[in-house]
């Protein structure tokens, strides 16, 4: 059978989900590094039916161009938001290899990764939701604060992701949305359920006030039962305490997974070195460093449609236990 499956790929600090049925793919998110290159080397993922960008943060873009520029690498569909305000070097060098694509008529650029794509994300047994931004802040972009409208910074522009496989929900890829920007789509009663969400922000602060009471919010509306932070173990300090208390008001029995080891729960130099729960297929980035905790993620469809994940919380939790110092996962104390 053609696996079916979202691979959230251990890229250090920032995002990357492949999305797989059979030899088509979907790229949400590429970071600079090589993790994303090679993860699509050893899996055979000969054919990306779409590129997909949430915002042109670095840590979601910095690696887009160099697969926009690799003759080896097909890509049916390129889907960026536009914004007037990102001058960056990074982000101007990926426009250019998308032109350079869209010129030889192979890639086709989409510009409205938005909630009016519908059913245009959709290939094989892969349903991709886009949950945000809507019509009224598309229609805007990211804006200064002199616009009418007020301030859009590139975080409210993030594109909230929701994938299926086979029909029922899998993952909630929330990108760097903030707390405004997560209120708008609470209010238009959009159904965000799914047993895996990727945290926004990498467990960083959404900087809209009370970190606690967004996590909470955020997990009450999509009810997960594993929480994944994607974050690089040397790039600050996350998942922030008060991120993890809200976590726990909201969804207590939750698994809570970081792909690699946070600081703040374990402080010394010295990395264990035990990675038998680690996926044997596709790569983490902390591995050659011991930085890996969970890894990178992979959740799958069954052929009777129930979802399920690995590493498992039970292998998981084995290796926190015998290995890091003071695991927050599983003894939050706030």
């Amino acid at each position: 059978m053609k696996p079916l499956e979202v691979v959230i790929v251990d890229v250090g600090h920032g995002n990357c989900a492949i999305v797989r049925d059979g030899i088509s793919s979907a790229i949400i998110d590429v970071p600079r590094g090589k993790s994303v290159i090679s993860a699509l080397v050893d899996n055979k993922c000969h054919q990306i039916e779409h590129l997909l960008l949430s915002h042109p943060d670095e840590d979601h873009i910095g690696g887009a161009a160099r697969l926009l520029a690799d003759p080896d690498v097909s890509i049916e569909n390129f889907w960026c938001n536009p914004s007037a305000i990102q001058d960056t070097d990074t982000y101007l060098d990926l426009l250019e290899q998308a032109a350079l694509r869209e010129d030889r008529r192979s890639t086709r650029y989409r510009s409205n990764l938005n909630v009016g794509a519908r059913e245009d994300l959709n290939f094989e047994r892969v349903a991709i939701e886009v949950l945000h931004p809507d019509v009224r802040l598309a229609g805007v972009g990211q804006a200064s604060r002199k616009h009418k409208r007020g301030e859009v910074p590139s975080n409210r522009m993030s594109a909230v992701l929701r994938v299926s496989l086979a029909g029922k929900p899998a993952v909630l890829l929330a990108a760097d949305i903030d707390d405004r920007g997560f209120d708008s789509i609470v209010s238009r009663g959009v159904n965000m359920e799914a047993p895996v969400l990727v945290f926004p922000h990498h467990g960083g602060s959404a900087k809209g006030g009370n970190d606690r009471a967004f996590a909470k919010k955020v997990c009450e509306q999509v009810k997960p039962r594993l929480v994944v932070f994607s974050l690089g173990r040397n790039k600050y300090r996350n998942p922030l305490p008060e991120v993890l208390a809200g976590v726990r008001d909201a969804v207590p029995a939750a698994h809570i997974a970081c792909t690699q080891i946070s600081k703040n729960c374990h402080s010394r130099d010295s990395i264990p070195e035990n990675a038998a729960h680690l996926s044997p297929k596709w790569p983490s980035a902390g591995t050659a460093k011991g930085a890996s905790c969970a890894g990178t993620v992979v959740i799958r469809a069954a052929e009777d449609g129930d979802i399920s994940y690995d590493p498992s919380q039970s292998q998981h939790s084995q290796f926190v236990i015998q290995n890091i110092d003071a695991p927050k996962c599983l003894n939050l104390t706030i």
